[in-house]
């Protein structure tokens, strides 16, 4: 006889699912984030039509889109700003200017912590929500921020398995935390704490509890026919991914646990008050009118915006790059010193780029028999001024003509494909005066990858075309995936 299937069931009157903004393009988010941040900080302050006209074409040249149809291509236009908040428009004025998020992603070119603080102040009720969704959980008396939950239950869970003797790590998965969490008002509501959700999990477990019933009326669309399991599970899976690629969670076949080595991270998700209450009142009213809630937008946003803190969230840089024993020997007791300092900040990736190219530049030189230089090149390290480069090498070209070097580094967890850049107006002055023997190297550090690309002579490159040189408070740098040949990290130990 056929065993009969047990599946979890939320009561119809705790079932709501929530909605909210899902981008095209979130298989490859991190390069569209760090290129239409890159984009928008191009776009001066300007009427709104302006705005989003640039705006619109920016997005049409990201690789990929030149043939896609205005109808894709709008909706990569609102789903960005929805939420992402990259520009702010101020329609009574006719005025719209790019926002702080996207500045603080382009200027620190660090996806994991702008992720983080994007998960830190995304909630429910959000701007990023249309009114009609808003007024349906304000109705509900949902009030959560999903990332702080998942992150309290995986540890309420932790503890539990430790109680029990366990050696395991506690995780959920995408079907887990959407008929666990993210469809249940008890759980979005407050009324149920994170232990008793991760009690809840590992019992539905061991009593071997499905939870996806293509017969429930629940999960039935509006002409009457299921929709698939990847429908159901979509918005949680979207925050677990997020916060996967935030470095927060790990993903091992679709169970996601917490990350080992960011214990700091973690413990601010789990201990944040922080909330936006413009919506707060709205939850006495017995009418809401939708009209009332768009109101509110535009204050949401400028929370989100004045809410980030730079040095919040310290990049553990040795969880992108991997451990190694021969660290220091392979790039020297600096490099050793940014990877294993719990002080370690965004502005640290700088010199860690610094780190990893000064000890590229000593192989390279040994390689070519230059081993009377290798001693000789150092990390330009002033903390009166900045010389216009970073690394004083040499050229090891049979002279002892010097190699002056610019390091530009971005950290993330997936590869980058968007090479892009900024040059201070000191950097671009000098790089016009040493002009051949200047050099940029563009850096791009990822969790599975580590890219190097050469660039000798910036500004003779932008006058022959080679790359792209937008004046804003120095040059924006930008070029073709294609256009040049990625160089090896010599001193990077495998």
């Amino acid at each position: 006889m056929k065993k009969k299937v047990k599946y979890y069931n939320i009561p119809n009157e705790y079932w709501h699912r929530i909605h909210f903004v899902r981008p095209r393009f979130k298989s490859n988010i991190e390069n569209v984030l760090l290129y239409m941040a890159n984009e928008c900080c191009r776009i001066p302050k300007c009427s709104c039509e302006e705005y989003r006209a640039r705006y619109f074409n920016a997005i049409k040249m990201f690789p990929g889109n030149i043939d896609m149809t205005d109808k894709t291509l709008n909706n990569w236009r609102t789903e960005i700003p929805a939420l992402f908040g990259f520009y702010v428009e101020d329609k009574e004025a006719d005025v719209t200017e790019t926002s702080k998020m996207a500045k603080f992603l382009h200027e620190n070119q660090d996806l994991t912590q702008f992720l983080r603080l994007f998960l830190l102040s995304f909630q429910f009720p959000g701007g990023h929500m249309k009114p009609q969704d808003l007024k349906d959980i304000i109705y509900h008396g949902i009030k959560y921020k999903p990332a702080k939950m998942i992150i309290q239950v995986l540890m309420a869970g932790n503890e539990i398995l430790s109680e029990q003797n366990e050696i395991r790590n506690m995780s959920i998965s995408a079907e887990e935390a959407t008929y666990c969490i993210f469809n249940d008002i008890r759980v979005t509501s407050g009324h149920v704490s994170p232990r008793a959700i991760a009690k809840s999990i590992l019992d539905n477990r061991k009593a071997n509890i499905k939870y996806y019933n293509p017969k429930d009326i629940k999960v039935q669309s509006l002409t009457g026919k299921a929709r698939s399991k990847g429908d159901i599970t979509r918005y949680a899976g979207d925050i677990l991914d997020y916060m996967e690629i935030a470095n927060l969670l790990e993903k091992l076949h679709g169970y996601y646990s917490l990350k080992g080595n960011e214990f700091s991270a973690l413990k601010i998700f789990k201990e944040d008050k922080t909330w936006f209450d413009g919506y707060d009142t709205f939850y006495n009213k017995k009418v809401i009118e939708t009209a009332d809630l768009a109101k509110i937008e535009p204050y949401w946003f400028e929370y989100v915006n004045d809410s980030l803190k730079p040095n919040l969230f310290k990049t553990d840089i040795r969880s992108i790059i991997g451990d190694n024993e021969d660290i220091d020997v392979v790039f020297g007791d600096r490099i050793k010193d940014i990877v294993s300092s719990d002080d370690t900040t965004t502005k640290d990736i700088g010199n860690l780029g610094e780190a990893i190219i000064c000890g590229h530049e000593k192989m390279r030189l040994k390689i070519n028999g230059y081993k009377e230089f290798v001693r000789l090149v150092q990390i330009v390290d002033s903390p009166s001024y900045h010389p216009g480069f970073d690394i004083d090498s040499y050229e090891g070209d049979g002279t002892e003509n010097h190699r002056y070097i610019e390091v530009k580094t971005t950290i993330s967890k997936q590869r980058i494909l968007m090479y892009g850049f900024h040059m201070s107006p000191n950097e671009w002055r000098v790089a016009s005066t040493i002009k051949e023997h200047y050099c940029v190297y563009r850096l791009m550090i990822s969790e599975n990858n580590k890219a190097l690309i050469v660039l000798r002579n910036p500004v003779a490159l932008y006058k022959t075309d080679k790359i792209e040189a937008e004046p804003r408070d120095g040059m924006e740098i930008t070029f073709p995936v294609d256009a040049f040949d990625l160089t090896e990290i010599l001193a990077w130990k495998k």
